[in-house]
């Protein structure tokens, strides 16, 4: 069974032999600007999900975005990511772009990867009143009130070995993908490359008293039901249904 990594950044221009290199894990692998994505739909790549993003802290992402851009994104992404809100640029322009990007993928087939940093109650308003089945909060440094709010929404959270154990332990299991947000935090995340979740298993492992084994079965036991309930299983890799068909 392959490492599995929910959120991470790669280069859309990335090689065949960089991708071997990768050791065959299955990664999600999140654009910061609609142009950075609409490179990368070009690429087949059988491990690897390339998001649409329209990062929050990258303006010129914001200013690119439009309604026409998402919707045909919808069709060319199975994920749509990294979007969210962030606290290093003004709050008004990434609401409306969330906003948007929500309502235009209110009943499409995709799954959502969001940024929430400096910016978490504001971003659970913003899914109150636009939820959406195929939400996923990436790296969610919420309360623990937030975190319960987020899951009573039907949200997914995905977790790095750079939070603390007490923050993992709040998070329902049930709920629970990995990801290394490389390269972000290496040192931390102890991700030497995309779909480095070792260190994090082995985290999980110690504070689940699970094996590592049975950890990584978790995450794609949660990833089965996540893409169940978001209807997007026939959209995914065929090596990636399998797994989620038999974790």
């Amino acid at each position: 069974m392959p490492a599995l990594d929910c959120h991470a950044h790669i280069a859309p221009d990335v090689t065949a032999p960089q991708i071997r290199g990768l050791n065959g894990a299955i990664i999600f692998a999140m654009t910061r600007t609609p142009a950075e994505a609409n490179y990368a739909a070009n690429r087949d790549d059988p491990t690897i999900l390339w998001g649409y993003g329209v990062h929050p802290g990258v303006p010129g992402a914001i200013a690119a975005l439009t309604e026409d851009g998402i919707r045909r994104a919808t069709t060319r992404h199975p994920i749509i990511g990294e979007i969210g809100l962030d606290r290093k640029s003004a709050l008004e322009p990434q609401t409306r772009a969330l906003d948007l990007i929500l309502r235009v993928c209110a009943d499409q087939p995709v799954l959502l990867s969001l940024h929430s940093t400096g910016r978490t109650s504001q971003l659970l308003d913003v899914l109150q009143e636009r939820p959406h089945a195929g939400a996923i909060l990436h790296w969610f440094n919420g309360t623990r009130n937030e975190i319960e709010r987020a899951a009573a929404m039907g949200c997914y959270f995905s977790v790095n070995a750079a939070m603390s154990d007490e923050r993992l332990a709040w998070f329902p299991r049930d709920r629970l993908l990995p990801e290394t947000d490389f390269p972000s935090s290496r040192r931390t995340t102890q991700a030497r490359q995309p779909g480095d979740t070792a260190f994090l298993e082995q985290r999980m492992s110690a504070l689940t008293g699970q094996s590592e084994t049975a950890v990584r079965e978790m995450w794609y036991r949660n990833l089965g039901e996540l893409a169940t309930h978001a209807g997007i299983v026939s959209r995914l890799p065929t090596q990636l249904q399998r797994l989620i068909s038999h974790p």
